[in-house]
Formats: C-alpha cells, structure tokens, sequence
C-alpha cells in the first residue's frame, strides 16, 4: 500500500513530532512510505486523463526504522523522484498553514489539488475541502454555545474591543489563523492602550476574541480524536495536559509550557465526544481537541500533536494504533 505523507517542509520533521511517529509506524507496518513538501503535488490532464504526480522521497524500510530514522532521513541529503498518484493511493495531510503564513496560498492551493484526488479515487486524510474550513478558529463556530467560551469573531478591530469592554473577565485574543501560540495575548478591558495593543498585536488579521476560562489548574488538555471518538487503548486516553510556564498563562510546549499525563473526567470526556462526532461528520479522521474544563478553546486537525508524550507517559504506543485502524479501514480491499 502506497502512502504519501505530505508536509510543510519534509527537512523540518523531527523525532519528538507526531508525524515522524506515524510515518514510522508505516513503514513498519510494510506500506510503502513517502514524505513531500506542500508544494511536491500537481495536477495536469489531458483528453484522456488526469494526472497527479508527487515529487517526494521514499522512506527505506527497516524493522527498527522509528521517528529517530524519520528525522535523520529528513536531515540527510536525500534525493526526490517523480511518481503518479493512482487510484487506492492514500495522501495523508500533515501540513500546518498555521506555521508557514507566508506561503498561504500554496496551502490553498495544495487543498484544492487534494480534493480533485479525492474525486479521483485517490484517498485523502483528512478531508481537504472541510480543513480549509478547520483551517481556521472560526471553525468554533459551529458548535453549540454551550461547549465553548463566549466568543467574538471579527477583522473588526472596533467589534473585538467592544467584545473585550463588556466582558466581566479577562479576554484571550489570538488570530483566526496560527499556530504554537504565536501572537496569542491575554487582555483585560482595564488594560491601557488596549486599542493601540491589538492593532499593533495584530494588524488587519482576522481574530478570535474568547472570555478567559478558569479551571482547577492553570493550563489546557489535548486530547486526540480518531474516527468520531476519543482514542483509548487499556484505559489510557491519547493526549496531554498542558501546563504553562510560571509567567506565561500559554500552555502551548513552543511557548514554554510543559506536558503532563493526561486525566479526563466523565465530563470533559463528554465534551470530547461531542468534538468528535462534529469532526468526523465532516470528514475529520483524526484531530486534536484542546480544552479547559468543559469549555473547548481550539482544534487541531491538520498536524495533531501529543502522541509523543502522550505514549510516553503511558507506555503505549498511540501512533501504532492510529496505523491499525488506518489500514483497517483505508487498506488494500476496503472501501
């Protein structure tokens, strides 16, 4: 089985990534893995046909290859070849617009060829026509109030004041699109200059203004979707807390926070359970759900991270599970 396993930038993958864990279960698990970069996919036709080609590299298979082999291979100098993409061939999106801004309209376009592929018989993870939509945190939008903070979302820089002004608790505010907590700011309406600070902040970028959540403890949850349900394995939850730094509220691990073994209440495993069934009703195979309490504050659905700790502190490996039921349900001779 042919799987094309495309990323920002293949010389960025690292050992400790999600995707690195899953490329490696792959290949062990006898697929024939390829990694691209989001611009390794076009498409041409012709009378007779439609072609699409990927300009990738192949990992080699090894029975101890593991994420460590993914990163050295991607740090090494390896060479690209051109193949065709056929029908039963499985594209499995782990892009993140998010970190490359600058190159948006590449993404945008990546989408768009994905989607033709999909129409093609080519098998797409995750739906690129509704990760265009996940793409951004107005995405929130869609559920119900009661699972998520009072929200405010606007390039209205005007309205995302009036939002923060009427609030009676401090506001977190972050652009529709990023990534790792970039640009994400904590504000109170007493805040001085609040005006100057979101325009400087922010620019003309579309935003997310959200009623900051109190839980028992300072931080957030990720917690992994798979197929429209959490993914458990002998009781453990894939996932992690995530606590912030002592002067940051950010839990973000490239904000200086740190992971902690994940514990869920019958609650918030509700909450998540609503996410996931929203997610895979719109074709969103796997995803992240992060929240506080019972409030759910973002999704993650393009390169999902937290399987690293996650496994770690559990002993289990979550990326081997992820693969079983992808070949459960994508292999040769499903449907």
């Amino acid at each position: 089985m042919r799987v094309v396993v495309i990323v920002n930038q293949v010389k960025e993958l690292g050992y400790r990534q999600t995707t690195s864990m899953l490329a490696a279960s792959l290949v062990r698990a006898g697929c024939d893995v390829f990694l691209a970069d989001v611009d390794g996919l076009t498409f041409s036709n012709s009378n007779s046909s439609r072609n699409f080609v990927l300009s990738g590299c192949q990992l080699t298979a090894d029975s101890d290859f593991d994420s460590n082999s993914v990163e050295t291979f991607a740090k090494s100098d390896f060479s690209r070849e051109e193949i065709q993409l056929s029908a039963g061939d499985v594209i499995w999106i782990r892009t993140n617009p998010g970190r490359d801004l600058a190159r948006l309209p590449v993404h945008d376009s990546f989408l768009e060829i994905c989607y033709a592929a999909a129409g093609a018989g080519i098998r797409v993870i995750n739906r690129p026509d509704h990760l265009r939509y996940f793409a951004s945190k107005a995405a929130l939008a869609s559920l119900d109030p009661r699972y998520c903070p009072a929200m405010m979302i606007s390039h209205c820089p005007e309205a995302i004041l009036n939002f923060i002004h009427a609030a009676e608790s401090d506001c977190v505010v972050k652009p529709l699109i990023g990534s790792r907590g970039q640009d994400v700011i904590r504000v109170s309406k007493s805040d001085s200059d609040l005006k100057n600070v979101i325009e400087s902040t922010f620019g003309n970028r579309g935003l997310v203004a959200q009623h900051f959540v109190d839980a028992d403890q300072p931080g957030d949850k990720r917690v992994i979707a798979l197929d429209g349900k959490i993914l458990e394995i002998n009781g453990s939850i894939a996932g992690i807390e995530r606590r912030p730094a002592a002067d940051d509220f950010r839990a973000n691990l490239h904000a200086g926070g740190r992971a902690e073994p994940l514990v869920l209440n019958e609650q918030e495993k509700n909450v998540v359970r609503y996410a996931a069934k929203k997610l895979i009703e719109k074709g969103i195979w796997l995803a992240g759900v992060d929240l506080i309490g019972t409030k759910i504050i973002e999704f993650n659905v393009f390169s999902t991270g937290g399987l690293f700790d996650g496994s770690r502190f559990s002993g289990i490996d979550f990326a081997d599970a992820i693969v079983e039921r992808f070949l459960n349900q994508f292999g040769a001779g499903s449907e």
